[in-house]
């Protein structure tokens, strides 16, 4: 049976005007076929572990010394998500924000992007911490479903079933 899906992710970053956080769409996607969250909402959550596990990379400093140099950082979260994502086993279409098609559920993955002060490298456990996961029945007006992190999306999409 199929179930779209549309996964909104966003970043939280502060306005400089106003000096609060907000959230800001930086890209939308359709997820065609198994957007149950018992498929969808896992493989959300999934993606975000292993883009937590982002391992440190090793590069020649400006002396000629070889450095270990963490990958993740407080500013790179989305890039990471999406590789992981990319690589799950889900028919996904990039689309534009006005161009959003009906689904049955919403995903809102919104994750702290600092926009301020210099880059940072996080390990695993700041990164999962960072990122919030929502899951909506219908838009993202509609009956909010689920809310939290990835270890908890995880638990509560495995016995999800709606209108079992």
């Amino acid at each position: 049976m199929s179930t779209p899906s549309v996964t909104i992710l966003k970043n939280l970053v502060l306005n400089w005007e106003s000096n609060q956080m907000e959230e800001e769409t930086i890209a939308t996607f359709y997820r065609h076929y198994d957007g149950y969250p018992s498929c969808h909402a896992i493989d959300i959550a999934n993606s975000l572990v292993v883009a937590s596990r982002t391992k440190p990379e090793q590069h020649i400093d400006f002396s000629g010394a070889s450095v270990e140099r963490n990958i993740l950082n407080n500013r790179n979260w989305c890039q990471h998500f999406l590789k992981a994502m990319c690589m799950a086993d889900a028919d996904i279409e990039f689309i534009g924000e006005d161009n959003v098609p009906s689904a049955s559920y919403t995903y809102v993955v919104t994750g702290a992007y600092d926009n301020f002060g210099g880059k940072v490298g996080i390990g695993a456990e700041e990164y999962l911490s960072r990122i919030n996961i929502k899951v909506y029945e219908g838009d993202e007006n509609g009956n909010l479903v689920f809310e939290g992190g990835a270890a908890e999306c995880l638990a509560w999409a495995d016995g999800y079933c709606g209108d079992c």
